[in-house]
């Protein structure tokens, strides 16, 4: 009842905004009594388990039950989709408001076969050897002006206006970063009439489904394995705490 009604009713909200902090706290103290007591309330004493242990996977030694901030940012990933694969739709212009965790994963988990390079971020996507450039050549990245971070792949390799667009301190470690991705580029040649492809590494076909609950629940447990920094936030979501909770848990069972 608590993962399949309770959960449930909140999808389509979470999807469309990110739940305060506080609303997430009230909803959990709900879920919380539905599951160690079946009504509205649960004392600390009748909780058998930690909250962040509940809410992990089942894999994981957790009961399975959604972690509701992780939840929302699992189902927002998909507009970044959306945005990335339907450019020409019309609401693709509107700021999707996601946390800065979700556009790190997304950025590391989608790969891009670039075509006329229109429709792909030169320096932030994951284009040439399934890399991005802003992790390939740091240093020069650093040295680009902000403005030309939003360069398309084909904007960027038209007249090599990429190289005009370093405007920061040419370091020995720009230069030689510079020489690097100059020899790697020369490799590449766009093709006018073919359509960059974007493809999502964690899905057999290659693209964002509809999340259903295992999905979600493979989505949250690769982006701890594999973001890195980028998923520092949802680690913390996850153990953080942990301890601390456990052993206050066991205070109140043993008065």
């Amino acid at each position: 009842m608590v993962q399949f009604v309770l959960t449930s009713m909140l999808i389509y909200l979470a999807m469309a905004m990110d739940l305060p902090s506080w609303a997430l706290r009230a909803i959990d103290k709900i879920r919380r009594g539905f599951i160690w007591k079946g009504r509205k309330e649960a004392r600390g004493g009748h909780c058998l388990l930690a909250w962040p242990k509940v809410t992990r996977p089942v894999e994981l030694g957790g009961l399975g039950i959604s972690n509701l901030q992780q939840l929302g940012w699992a189902l927002r990933m998909r507009w970044l989709w959306l945005q990335k694969t339907e450019p020409d739709k019309p609401w693709t212009f509107i700021p999707i408001q996601v946390h800065q965790s979700v556009k790190s994963f997304f950025s590391m988990a989608v790969v891009t076969q670039v075509g006329n390079g229109t429709n792909t971020l030169f320096w932030t996507d994951r284009w040439l050897h399934g890399q991005s450039l802003d992790m390939m050549v740091p240093h020069l990245f650093g040295a680009i002006s902000s403005r030309a971070k939003r360069r398309t792949v084909h904007e960027a390799m038209t007249d090599r206006r990429w190289v005009s667009d370093i405007r920061g301190a040419l370091t020995v470690n720009v230069l030689i970063e510079y020489l690097g991705l100059w020899d790697l580029l020369l490799d590449v040649e766009l093709q006018a009439e073919l359509e960059d492809s974007h493809t999502w590494r964690f899905s057999a076909s290659g693209v964002v489904k509809s999340v259903g609950a295992q999905d979600r629940r493979t989505t949250t447990t690769k982006l701890v394995a594999l973001a890195g920094n980028g998923a520092g936030v949802f680690a913390q979501a996850l153990y953080g705490g942990e301890r601390e909770e456990d052993e206050r848990g066991r205070e109140i069972r043993d008065n």
